[in-house]
This record gives C-alpha cells, sequence and structure tokens, in this order.
C-alpha cells in the first residue's frame, strides 16, 4: 500500500519512538531485576556471616541457630523469613532453624564440592516448599572442623516487586507511546500544512502566470529556505519564457521580411513571359533571399544548440592565440582588401591561452567580420592582445561610425541591430554578438563593447590564459 509523505512521516517517527521506548523499559526492567536480586543476595550474605561471626566466638561449642536476639537487643531483621541451616561437609546436618520444621535445606554432592574449595554458592529452587527459595552456603571452619553455614529466603516478594516493576514499565510505555502518536500526528500535520499550502500555490502558477511568487514565512528556517529556492526557480523559469517569447518573435519577424520579397519576387516572375535576362535577375535574387535565409537559420541553430548546451565548440585545451587570430585574420583578407582596409594585430608570439580552438576562432572572427563591414575605405582596423588579470585580452577597434551610447548595453541582445546598422546596407540578423557572448560565457571568457567620442568601436573580448 502506498502512503503519502505526512502517513510515512508519521509511522516511521512512530516506530522509531515505539522502538526506544522498547529498548528503554526491556533495559529498566532488566536493571531493575539485577538490584531487587543482588540486594535480596546482599541480605542473605548479611545474615550468613553474622551467624558465621557469631559460631566462630564460641570455638568450644558445636555451632547452633540464634534464633531470637539476647538480652536487650534489638531484633533482627534480617533474619525474617530466613531460613538458616548448619551442615558439615559430608552432608550431616548439625543444626537448623525453627522455621524449617521437618525439612532441610538441598546439600548436594556437587555443592560439597565446592564448599570443600572453599566457594560460597547462590543457587535458587523453584520447587522448594510452596515458594521458589534462593540458597546461599558459605564455607566456614569451627574449632578446626568444617561447616557450612546455609541461609535461603523466599524470592516471592522479590518477584512481586519485579512484576509490579514491569507492570509499570508497560503502563508508562504505553502512556508515552500514546502522547507520541497524539503530538507526531499534531507536529506532521503543522509541518506539512505549510508544504501542502506551497504545492497548492505552485500549481496555480502556470505559464501564463509567471511573474508570480510564493509568499515568504518571515521565519528564516527551512520552510523560508524551501520558498526562497522555488521563487529563485520561477524567476529562472521566467526569464527562460520571456527570452523564449522574445526569440520567436523576432525569428518570426526576421523570417517574415525575407520570405515575403522571396515571394513577391517569384509572383511578379510568374505574372507574365518574361525574357532570359528578366528570369535570371529574378533567380538571382531569390537566391540571394536564400542565401540570407540559410545564414539565418544556421545561426538560429546554433543558438538552439547553446541554450540546449550542446556547445559546438570543443572542449577546453591551452593553445597559442596568435595563430588564431592569424587564421581569422587571413580568412577576412579578401574583403579587407577589397575595401582598401589594413588589419594590424599586435600580440605576444607566446601568450598561450585556455579555450575551445574552433570558439576562439568563431568569436574572433565574428568580431573582425563585423570591423571590416563597418570600418569606411582605407581605414585601419587594430588587433591588440595584452595580458591582464590571469585573461588575455583581444582589443579590436576600428574606425567606424561608431555606437551611440544609449545602445552599448543592448548590443548582445538577440536580432538587436543598431540604429546604424540599420540604417545602411550592411548584412547582417544581429545574431553574431549573441553567439560571441554565449560561447565564451562557456569558456570562462567574457566580451565588451565601448564606442570612444573620437569614433569608431573597441570589442574586448577576454579569454583565460593557460596556467
Amino acid at each position: 500500500m502506498h502512503l503519502n509523505l505526512k502517513a510515512r512521516v508519521f509511522v516511521r517517527h512512530l516506530g522509531a519512538v515505539g522502538l526506544i521506548l522498547c529498548l528503554a523499559a526491556f533495559g529498566a526492567d532488566w536493571i531493575f531485576s539485577r538490584m531487587v536480586l543482588g540486594e535480596f543476595d546482599e541480605s542473605l550474605l548479611d545474615l550468613a556471616q553474622a551467624e558465621a561471626t557469631a559460631a566462630l566466638d564460641r570455638p568450644g561449642l558445636p555451632p547452633r541457630i540464634h534464633e531470637k536476639s539476647f538480652g536487650t537487643a534489638p531484633p533482627s531483621f534480617r533474619r525474617l523469613d530466613k531460613f538458616i541451616q548448619v551442615v558439615s561437609l559430608d552432608g550431616q546436618t548439625v543444626a537448623r532453624s525453627a522455621n524449617l520444621g521437618t525439612a532441610q535445606l538441598p546439600a548436594s554432592p556437587a555443592l560439597l564440592g565446592h564448599l570443600r574449595a572453599g566457594e560460597q554458592v547462590f543457587e535458587t529452587f523453584d520447587d522448594f516448599g510452596d515458594e521458589p527459595v534462593r540458597l546461599l552456603s558459605v564455607p566456614v571452619e569451627i574449632g578446626g572442623i568444617r561447616y557450612a553455614i546455609q541461609v535461603a529466603g523466599s524470592l516471592d516478594d522479590a518477584r512481586a516487586a519485579i512484576r509490579s516493576a514491569r507492570r509499570l514499565f508497560l503502563a508508562m510505555s504505553a502512556a508515552i507511546l500514546g502522547a507520541v502518536v497524539l503530538t507526531g500526528a499534531m507536529l506532521t500535520r503543522a509541518v506539512l500544512l505549510t508544504i501542502d499550502r506551497i504545492v497548492s500555490r505552485v500549481r496555480v502558477i502556470g505559464a501564463s502566470a509567471l511573474t508570480e511568487r510564493l509568499p515568504h514565512p518571515g521565519s528564516q528556517d527551512e520552510m523560508a529556505r524551501l520558498v526562497e529556492t522555488l521563487n529563485e526557480m520561477l524567476g529562472r523559469i521566467e526569464r527562460v519564457f520571456e527570452a523564449q517569447r522574445r526569440f520567436t518573435a523576432d525569428a518570426s519577424h526576421e523570417l517574415r521580411s525575407p520570405l515575403s520579397r522571396l515571394r513577391a519576387e517569384l509572383e511578379v516572375t510568374l505574372r507574365r513571359p518574361c525574357d532570359r535576362p528578366e528570369y535570371e535577375k529574378a533567380l538571382r535574387s531569390c537566391l540571394h533571399e536564400v542565401e540570407w535565409l540559410s545564414g539565418l537559420t544556421n545561426e538560429l541553430l546554433t543558438l538552439a544548440r547553446l541554450d540546449a548546451g550542446e556547445s559546438p565548440a570543443s572542449q577546453p585545451q591551452s593553445v597559442r592565440l596568435t595563430p588564431i587570430l592569424e587564421q581569422a585574420v587571413s580568412r577576412l583578407a579578401p574583403e579587407a582588401s577589397r575595401r582598401d582596409i589594413a588589419v594590424l594585430v599586435d600580440a605576444p608570439a607566446d601568450l598561450t591561452i585556455k579555450v575551445a580552438p574552433s570558439a576562439a576562432a568563431l568569436v574572433v572572427g565574428n568580431v573582425l567580420n563585423n570591423a571590416v563591414k563597418f570600418s569606411p575605405h582605407g581605414s585601419q582596423i587594430r588587433v591588440q592582445v595584452t595580458p591582464e588579470m590571469g585573461t588575455a585580452v583581444v582589443a579590436i577597434s576600428d574606425s567606424g561610425p561608431g555606437i551611440p551610447a544609449n545602445e552599448l548595453p543592448h548590443l548582445f541582445e538577440r536580432f538587436y541591430r543598431g540604429s546604424t546598422a540599420r540604417g545602411s546596407d550592411v548584412p547582417g540578423v544581429g545574431l553574431g554578438l549573441a553567439i560571441c557572448r554565449v560561447l565564451l560565457e562557456g569558456q570562462g571568457g567574457s566580451i565588451g563593447v565601448a564606442s570612444p567620442q573620437a569614433g569608431g568601436a573597441v570589442v574586448s573580448i577576454r579569454l583565460p590564459l593557460a596556467a
């Protein structure tokens, strides 16, 4: 049978307390029994020693039992309900107390053997007379003759006390267990009631109400930490949902324009017969739109893989930075040469970084590509590398139109294009810098943009140095 959390907590708590009470009750019963029987044995031993002392005081006379106190001495309470017998070590009874009547205390050959060896022996007889009896036999030598003084007493009172104690322990355990059941149920309900309220509240919060938060209990206990953790999780989910909505809206907007142009171009071309040059012009225009869509799709797929934690970059490794910069510059050399743009690289030759080479190459290539696209003809692009606080700072500066200060915080948002980019014929969809930031954060690096008042832009790429 499946139990809910409240029932499982209650049952486990009840079982643990019940086990503890059982162990405590059995332990208390064992200790109490040992104490009662131990005190009973001590009383037998005291009486036996008193009889032995009295017999030793009369070495010339045969041993006898002191049935009553002599003279004005007070009565001996140790003597009450005790049987006393003196036997020789060959088993002959020398003397015995009057309350034994015609009966004799047991003196088996095995017992006599232990007494001859000088040992005192405790024995228990459950069938002596009508009551259980505890017997102590102590060897003693009187006038050169060895005897044994035997003292016995009924165990009825001791066992009755033990039985009463057991009933008391059982009643106390039952009362404690009942109190634990009641308080455990109340505490479990009180503790889990808060959790039930949290669960009910969380169920109400859906995708359309992610701005809502759980009310804080106002304490600093485990429930408060649970509420804080859930609120933090709701905040992260809200940011993810918002980013997803914005991403979907931006992607739909970016895809709608080229698809509309492509459809219009095809409809116009098919509306009437055209000459071959007109068909070729229409097809080139459609090819341009398809290429643009293909680039957008590739960048969207890259972002989707990065968001899912499936980075296309390999694991970080120690690589030299200079070859990565040189390869990126060489790939852009044809476009830079066509626009008469000089790319100057100033980097230490032996600088080693700890990144995935493909990620570093993609980031540097994207930033250099933007610098080339926005730089005027005949200008320069400088790539300055300096080590700084455990990182290699790659500063790529251009002589372009610059970036307004109010646009700088938005440059790394997806599909964001500044006023300069929108007002020019420079191609792009606004995903390059967003991809660069996600890649660098996954490699332990960062990226930032500044726009000096003199013009142009400076993109600073920070890559972790190899140890």
